[in-house]
């Protein structure tokens, strides 16, 4: 980093693979560091493999990604993650956590830097998001919690992750006006 020789940064370049794998090294190196890298998460197809082996070598590598969906997408189709995070999920020991808004973020920081033992993968929006009402910080280590709720039984659930969880407070506020009963659900880890 210019003007800064720390060595705190490296400058990978464009180099998913080699980025993740350095990653890897430094983590399983036991030397304190904890050794985060990002890219777009349509990339992290590159990475792959990268990611996979931080899962089964236990090596806390905080993953942080951006341009979680379609919401935002200016660089076309070759940048929207479509089928990424599913994908991503089904990796055993890597905790994927898409937050909605700034409280969810600081919780899933907080998780990433916690955990030692596992990678964590953060997929971020690109979206200007309001934090909502209800986010915790806190409750994000639970994966899923209720952010707001109705009166008595729900008659509707709605559970969202990410940037569609202000999609689904929008629809319950709707729904409620009609007299429905919602809860609505962020579920930033499955």
């Amino acid at each position: 980093q210019k003007g800064a020789y720390e060595n705190r940064n490296l400058r990978f370049g464009v180099r998913e693979h080699g980025m993740g794998a350095i990653c890897n090294g430094i983590a399983l190196h036991n030397s304190g560091l904890i050794p985060y890298c990002a890219t777009f998460l349509v990339f992290a197809d590159y990475m792959r493999a990268a990611i996979r082996l931080s899962a089964l070598s236990q090596a806390g590598v905080i993953y942080v990604m951006t341009h979680d969906s379609i919401g935002l997408g200016e660089d076309g189709p070759t940048h929207q993650p479509v089928e990424t995070l599913a994908s991503l999920r089904a990796i055993p020991n890597l905790t994927v956590i898409r937050p909605a808004d700034g409280n969810e973020t600081s919780g899933a920081y907080k998780v990433a830097v916690e955990s030692r033992k596992a990678p964590t993968l953060m997929a971020f929006s690109r979206q200007g998001l309001p934090n909502l009402d209800g986010s915790s910080i806190d409750a994000v280590a639970k994966g899923a919690y209720v952010l707001s709720d109705s009166e008595g039984t729900p008659d509707l659930i709605l559970i969202g992750t990410g940037s569609e969880v202000k999609l689904c407070v929008e629809a319950a506020e709707q729904l409620r006006a009609n007299g429905t009963k919602v809860r609505v659900v962020s579920m930033p880890s499955w």
